[in-house]
């Protein structure tokens, strides 16, 4: 029996059981439940049924959050300088990338490690694909448009695990050109028994263009904004994301311009962006171009999920507020007054959090529907990005003119500071960084955006700049992409079950 897995048992078991905790009601179908390849996939039909197990699994397993759901943007917000552990009123359960005292790979467990679900992602689309370019399925000369979609859809989701995974696990393209190891790169049904090894970054980069560039090139991708779903704008999103990950600012700057000028998403206002974030906003869907759509208790996160860790504890519409903006990003947001993104966080209203005053710390990007934040949309790819990736390659690449101008933009369209606008005299590549962390602030980007410029990330230095910091071990208070837990270890149940496997130093194994 084919399956789709990465070598070890966990994932096997989780294959055979499916996500049958996460039926998509947003799809009106059950998530594919992982049985037999040669079985499963037959029609167009069960290929759509395929393709919203698919869509499923971008959230990760439903106990542990361990993708889309909280863990990416625990790790890639908890990390950096502008997002925190809240150690005075948090739960502590996002503390663990915080705190980064794991002592070594035992620590990274199911819990906490964003490895399986990607994979499952991966695993799912490589079925899907194979059965569409099978040419075996029941109806595929009547449903060749349909079956197409899926496919590539398939595609770029699988480029888009593969991205994550890489980015996590392998050093940054930039530093080393993808010299060094990523990650294993799956595009094919495996047996069970089958044991991988690690690719290096530039094989999982080649994969990752191949995966976006044949799905967006397919012709086939919805050109239409349909919530929940990928079409052709957000491939090319993650497309433009991907290039400024390699610095490949040339191929950026061309998707990210194709975008902006050719697509139907357009910036939210200074009136529209702070109820715009609320998915039964009129003016929602303007702007994201691709997110996890959540209906009910059937598709929700519940608690464990990443709008529950950002709001409040105690709160009006109660989270368990273990993430917070820091002092130092509290400061140079609130440095603007007029500036609009001081909207989408939240002053403390329980008094456990006292402490903080009436500081601006939670954000409230995924704010409660129906006075539950658990049904809260959660959101992947902005227009935002976009307009701040065509700056920065603008820049890189010596237009300082079309630079100053996306970026006014991004400015014109969050403050009423007509002083804040730049030009090309005054545009410098820390104005576009600092403006890149006050848009996108909480939605996974910042510990990224560091690694691949090789930014020193500082979260304090001392007790006078410490603000609401816990106290943290030297090493962790700033570093660079150097420090060895800049890279995350390999889960120790894939190492345990995986004898190909390589740890990344300083983890042991």
């Amino acid at each position: 029996m084919k399956i789709f897995k990465i070598c070890n048992l966990t994932l096997l078991a989780m294959m055979m059981l499916g996500l049958s905790s996460c039926v998509n009601d947003w799809l009106d179908e059950s998530p594919s439940d992982g049985v037999d390849a040669d079985k499963a996939i037959t029609s167009s039909e069960s290929l759509g049924s395929a393709r919203t197990g698919l869509y499923a699994a971008l959230k990760g397993d439903h106990t542990n959050t361990d993708y889309y759901a909280a863990n990416f943007f625990a790790y890639a917000e908890a990390h950096g300088e502008d997002i925190q552990y809240n150690n005075i009123s948090g739960s502590n359960r996002g503390s663990f990338y915080y705190y980064m005292n794991y002592a070594g790979a035992n620590e990274f467990s199911s819990t906490a490690a964003v490895w399986k679900s990607p994979y499952i992602v991966i695993s799912r689309a490589s079925r899907m694909i194979e059965a569409a370019e099978s040419g075996k399925l029941t109806d595929q000369s009547e449903a060749a448009s349909t079956i197409s979609q899926y496919e590539n859809e398939a595609k770029a989701l699988r480029g888009l695990a593969l991205f994550d995974l890489v980015r996590i696990y392998g050093k940054p393209y930039t530093e080393d050109q993808g010299a060094s190891l990523g990650v294993p790169v799956v595009t094919t049904s495996l047996q069970s028994t089958d044991k991988l090894a690690r690719n290096k970054v530039s094989e999982c980069y080649t994969q990752i263009l191949k995966d976006l560039n044949d799905a967006i090139n397919s012709k086939t991708l919805s050109t239409d904004n349909t919530p929940g779903y990928i079409d052709v704008w957000s491939a090319k999103a993650i497309l433009s994301r991907v290039y400024m990950t390699m610095g490949n600012f040339g191929d950026a700057l061309t998707v990210s311009e194709d975008i902006i000028n050719n697509s139907p998403y357009k910036l939210w206002t200074k009136d529209q962006y702070v109820s715009a974030w609320n998915k039964k906003d009129a003016n929602h869907t303007n702007e994201i171009m691709f997110e996890m759509t959540i209906t009910n208790s059937t598709d929700w996160t519940d608690r464990p999920g990443v709008a529950y860790l950002y709001a409040e504890s105690g709160g009006v519409n109660p989270g368990y507020g273990d993430l917070i903006a820091t002092k130092s990003f509290v400061d140079m947001l609130s440095s603007d007054p007029n500036d609009i993104r001081n909207g989408v966080f939240l002053s403390p209203t329980a008094a456990a959090d006292a402490a903080f005053g009436k500081n601006k710390i939670f954000l409230n990007k995924m704010p409660a529907v129906n006075g539950d934040v658990r049904y809260s949309n959660i959101p992947l790819v902005r227009l935002s990005e976009i307009y701040l990736n065509a700056a920065e390659a603008a820049f890189n690449a010596g237009n300082k003119d079309k630079a100053a101008t996306y970026l006014n933009d991004i400015i014109s369209n969050r403050t009423s500071d007509a002083t804040k606008l730049v030009s090309a005299s005054t545009i410098t590549a820390d104005r576009i960084y600092i403006e890149r962390r006050k848009e996108l602030v909480g939605e996974g980007h910042r510990f990224f955006d560091a690694l691949r410029r090789n930014e020193t990330i500082t979260r304090y230095t001392n007790d006078a700049d410490r603000g609401w910091h816990d106290v943290l071990p030297t090493a962790s208070k700033s570093y660079n992409r150097d420090y060895f837990k800049a890279l995350s270890a390999i889960p120790q149940y894939e190492m345990n079950a995986n004898s190909n496997m390589v740890q990344n130093p300083g983890y042991g194994n």
